[in-house]
């Protein structure tokens, strides 16, 4: 065993779990209602009815580590390019990066969060995940005013989180087109943001805030 890598049996173990949601992801892309039942992810995973049982313990359980891979998916988009410039700038290039990612497979993402709006006896674990994703893009606070430092670092991680999750719902429920989802985050990031940036900063992100909400709205 190579040093540094986890024992043979945990190794299986992730690997197994990965099979499974490998399997999850192509049932659901497919399903006419982007459903399926626990036979028939062991069966498209070639696996024992009862390993999906084994590694999540239940259906609800694998959509949360689906919602898991796909926020990770983000992540190394935006980790393998580096966005130059401030915090503003990385945030607003993180939400192009995970609506990118968003669009990539939109059956699947549509159905992996409105999974999340499901009562479960099993509290979501999605939110702070979804939090470090923009404490990602934040860094070191670099664009936000100094007396704000402070508060910035504890709201805007998970007000960012908030405003990405709830473009996506109304996206879901059809009253936000493929094409105006990119337009419509950039808006809120950048009102969320204004209250926090540095006085050189506030012109550039109220005149980004005037262009995407004109190309947010429905041309009438």
């Amino acid at each position: 065993m190579g040093h540094g890598q986890p024992p043979l049996r945990e190794q299986n173990r992730l690997q197994a779990r990965e099979v499974v949601l490998d399997a999850a992801e192509r049932l659901l892309d497919r399903s006419e209602n982007s459903d399926f039942s626990m036979r028939e992810l062991a069966a498209e995973a070639g696996v024992g009815f009862a390993t999906p049982f084994n590694h999540f313990g239940s259906k609800n359980a694998i959509m949360q580590a689906l919602s898991t891979r796909l926020i990770e998916r983000m992540a190394a988009r935006y980790g393998a390019v580096s966005p130059a410039g401030d915090a503003i700038d990385r945030v607003l290039a993180m939400g192009e990066f995970a609506i990118a990612q968003t669009l990539e497979r939109p059956v699947i993402a549509k159905a992996v969060v409105s999974s999340l709006s499901v009562l479960s006896s099993t509290p979501s674990n999605v939110r702070p995940k979804s939090q470090l994703l923009w404490s990602l893009a934040l860094g070191d606070y670099a664009g936000i005013a100094g007396d704000m430092s402070r508060l910035a670092q504890a709201v805007l991680p998970e007000q960012l989180a908030y405003s990405f999750r709830g473009c996506l719902s109304f996206w879901i429920a059809g009253e936000l087109g493929d094409d105006r989802l990119a337009a419509t985050f950039e808006t809120g990031a950048c009102t969320i943001l204004l209250g926090f940036a540095a006085s050189e900063r506030r012109p550039n992100l109220l005149e980004r805030i005037r262009e995407a909400s004109s190309n947010a709205t429905d041309p009438t």
